[in-house]
Formats: structure tokens, C-alpha cells, sequence
């Protein structure tokens, strides 16, 4: 399942939220946390992918953002 890159939640590729940025699609929770992508997605990606350098020893970078959503 993909990820909220805002908050951390697992998404269902099903939901109305998304959007296509930088050749990949990005699912969202909520309308806010939507929203909040879209005013500045590079906050996310670069997010993302200090994620994936991390490698076997990934974690976020997000502090106090966990999967329990709290955006609806």
C-alpha cells in the first residue's frame, strides 16, 4: 500500500486523493494532507528520499508523524 507522504498513513491506491508530481503519483488521506503536498511537494520528496538512503536502517525524518492519521 502506498504511504501519505504528509502524514505517514497507509493509503489505498483506490483513494480520490492523489497527484502526479516528478513522473510518479503520490496518494493522500485527506484533502489536507493534499493540500498540504501541493503547496510545497519538494518538502516531501526530499523527504522521501532521505528515506531511501538510509537503505536496511530506514526510518523517517518525519518527528511526531506516525500512521495514525490525525489530518481528517
Amino acid at each position: 500500500m502506498p504511504i501519505d507522504p504528509v502524514c505517514g498513513m497507509e493509503v489505498s491506491e483506490e483513494t480520490e486523493f492523489k497527484v502526479e508530481y516528478g513522473e510518479k503519483t503520490y496518494y493522500f488521506c485527506s484533502p489536507h494532507c493534499k493540500a498540504q503536498f501541493e503547496a510545497n511537494p519538494e518538502k516531501y520528496v526530499k523527504e522521501e528520499g532521505m528515506k531511501h538512503e538510509h537503505g536496511m536502517h530506514s526510518h523517517t525524518h518525519k518527528h511526531g508523524r506516525g500512521h495514525g492519521c490525525c489530518c481528517h
